[in-house]
């Protein structure tokens, strides 16, 4: 469907919805990097919600491209490849590092629905988790919790004790409650903030995102929330990596913090398949931390 929409001179004018996928054995790669040519109007943020892209996952993919003056007739990069999470394909996974969700429907196991989210900013950090989601809320009101309405007097802003649904609302037009108290996954009347760490520890989805995955979960859905700022996936036999910044590095802000872990993944490759790998690919990779897979190496085909 993305390939038929590039070129700004026919886009449509509705968002993406997400995107999917179909998954074959041994596939740990999705989709494909696109394209789109930059018009005069155009901003990152909005080029971005146009295709399913969170600000940040744009914004690393184009460096060079200014967010709200983007050069015109210039082509962006539009970063639609993923290498899943590891760990089981079940239910729902976030990934905090790359502030993505990743849904694996029950009826139909061997396929993936993908979404950007905004996340918790410093001090209101999204926990590593694993949760559930306990109920479905459409039309949410907003009780905004003590410590929220603390902080918003601070800065000279009074809350009332409750926000009814509509256009006002944080919230947005759905909501699913976890099992974690205090959090949920939502929608938002600030569509901007998608792929941003801005929230207070709750995670935010575009406006048409949170009602296709509201409509898709059922209350019992198991949520794990990962934080994997490198992730190493298998597309034939050819090896990706993909790396982020941390969620929440403790060093520079956005600086990459990559495990030593990624080594040894490396090395137990290593010892159990032939692998021709690109050490330079790999160094660039974690240099530029881009969000977008890189080949790193291939599976050599074992002689009898």
């Amino acid at each position: 469907m993305l390939a038929a929409l590039i070129g700004s001179a026919i886009w449509p004018g509705r968002p993406v919805v997400g995107a999917s996928w179909s998954l074959h054995e041994g596939q740990d790669l999705v989709g494909r990097v696109l394209w789109h040519r930059v018009s005069e109007a155009d901003t990152l943020v909005a080029i971005a919600r146009r295709y399913g892209v969170g600000y940040d996952e744009i914004v690393r993919a184009n460096p060079m491209l200014d967010i709200w003056l983007p050069e015109a007739q210039r082509d962006l990069q539009l970063p639609l490849q993923f290498v899943l999470p590891s760990g089981p394909r079940q239910g729902l996974v976030l990934n905090l590092a790359e502030m993505r969700l990743y849904h694996y429907p029950g009826e139909a196991p061997n396929k993936v629905y993908s979404y950007p989210v905004g996340i918790g900013r410093e001090g209101w950090q999204t926990p590593v988790t694993t949760t559930r989601i306990v109920s479905k809320v459409s039309d949410p009101n907003w009780y905004p919790p003590q410590s929220i309405r603390e902080e918003a007097l601070a800065a000279g802003i009074s809350l009332p004790d409750v926000i009814p649904a509509g256009p006002e609302n944080p919230l947005g037009s759905h909501a699913l409650r976890l099992g974690l108290s205090g959090y949920l996954l939502h929608g938002t009347n600030r569509p901007a903030g998608v792929g941003m760490r801005v929230s207070h520890g709750c995670i935010r989805l575009y406006p048409e995102d949170i009602v296709a995955l509201f409509a898709q979960v059922e209350v019992g859905t198991k949520l794990r929330i990962v934080d994997e700022p490198f992730k190493l996936g298998w597309l034939n036999d050819q090896l990706y990596l993909e790396v982020h910044p941390a969620a929440y590095a403790s060093g520079e802000q956005g600086e990459p913090v990559v495990p030593a872990a990624l080594g040894r993944l490396l090395t137990e490759i290593y010892e159990t398949q032939d692998l021709q790998l690109n050490s330079a690919a790999v160094q660039a990779a974690l240099d530029e931390a881009s969000g977008v897979p890189v080949k790193i190496g291939r599976r050599l085909v074992r002689q009898p």
